[in-house]
């Protein structure tokens, strides 16, 4: 049986993510979509991706805010975390410090460009 890598994509901006989800899913990956940090420590907690596709300016719970919790929370701190947003150059590096494994440019990042990174990244996670 081949088990899929998973990818969890949390962004608020509801058609960009799904737009993400249905790109991953045809390079197949599983991947699934939570709206906001909150809604993704919830998702986590039934469904442990391999990957969290992160931005980081969300309502409720943002990116720096999961990143918080999951410091502190042992089976969400054992996925890797690509950081993929709008956010100026230091709030990447803010998320960086706060224990991102990646952190990306969403307007320099091309579809190809991220898919590579998501690769890597769940290759690294894997047994």
């Amino acid at each position: 049986m081949c088990v899929r890598p998973r990818v969890l994509v949390v962004n608020d901006d509801a058609p960009l993510a799904e737009g993400v989800r249905r790109l991953l899913c045809a390079e197949g990956y599983d991947a699934r979509v939570a709206l906001d940090g909150a809604e993704a420590v919830e998702a986590f907690a039934d469904w442990p991706a391999d990957l969290i596709l992160l931005d980081l300016l969300m309502p409720r719970l943002d990116g720096w805010g999961f990143l918080e919790q999951r410091a502190n929370d042992p089976e969400l701190s054992r996925a890797r975390v690509l950081v993929w947003s709008v956010a100026a150059a230091e709030e990447l590096e803010m998320a960086r410090n706060l224990g991102a494994t990646e952190c990306l440019a969403r307007t320099a990042t091309t579809p190809d460009s991220l898919l590579d990174s998501v690769a890597r990244l769940v290759g690294q996670s894997l047994p």
